[in-house]
């Protein structure tokens, strides 16, 4: 009897020892989603500019246009206003220009969503002197968070019917995402105007011409997907 019971133990033992589970197996994807949406935000960049034989002379000149701009910018209806930048350097002087001159600028930043309210603004500036740096259409905040959620929708969707496909592939089931991460990329503005010279007499130019195109916004998903026995 000594003999026969570790026999009948190890034999027990054998009986109610758990069934091996087959392991999980994990598959890496990335899914990229695009979405087009039309720009509803027209900015615009002005330069009120002179040049004069002092600094001084330079900087008050720039200074009445950047004021006289500034308040007709203030009673655009829809428009926002901003200023920029304020240089001020020396020109020459130099083989070309013996005597010495200083250059004065200063940036105006206008904003609108009604595109030809804008562009008849930036008209009238341009009679009063100012010179158009950029112009550019953008997607607002809002209209971006939009578009950037429906293509992170449509990645995560085209992600998940991936892993279902090869999950029947290889005779398995989609169980979980592991792990997920969502990138987003920038949208580009897309530029309509090209710079323009200043106006420099009192005959009234044509507004520039900005026309609105579609622009890309752009969302990625990358996940490890879980794939589990039948």
């Amino acid at each position: 009897m000594r003999r026969t019971l570790p026999a009948v133990l190890l034999a027990s033992s054998l009986l109610i020892a758990p069934p091996v589970l087959a392991a999980d197996t994990v598959l890496s994807l990335a899914e990229t989603a695009t979405v087009m949406a039309s720009p509803d935000e027209l900015v615009a960049f002005l330069r009120a500019e002179a040049t004069a034989s002092n600094a001084a002379d330079a900087q008050g000149r720039v200074n009445v246009m950047s004021r006289d701009a500034t308040a007709i910018a203030a009673q655009a209806k829809g428009v926002q206003m901003s200023n920029g930048s304020y240089q001020v350097w020396r020109i020459g002087p130099n083989q070309q220009e013996r005597a010495e001159k200083w250059h004065a600028s200063q940036t105006l930043r206008l904003s609108a969503n009604d595109g030809a309210a804008l562009l008849t603004l930036v008209g009238t500036l341009q009679q009063k002197g100012l010179a158009v740096s950029s112009m550019q259409w953008r997607l607002s905040r809002e209209t971006e968070k939009k578009a950037r959620q429906d293509a992170t929708r449509q990645a995560v969707l085209a992600l998940r019917g991936r892993a279902d496909d090869a999950a029947m592939l290889m005779d398995l089931k989609f169980d979980h995402f592991r792990s997920v991460r969502l990138d987003g990329v920038e949208p580009m503005p897309m530029p309509r105007a090209a710079p323009m010279a200043m106006a420099r007499s009192a005959e009234a130019a044509p507004p520039p011409v900005a026309v609105a195109e579609d622009i890309p916004v752009t969302a990625t998903a990358q996940a490890e997907a879980v794939l589990s026995p039948r």
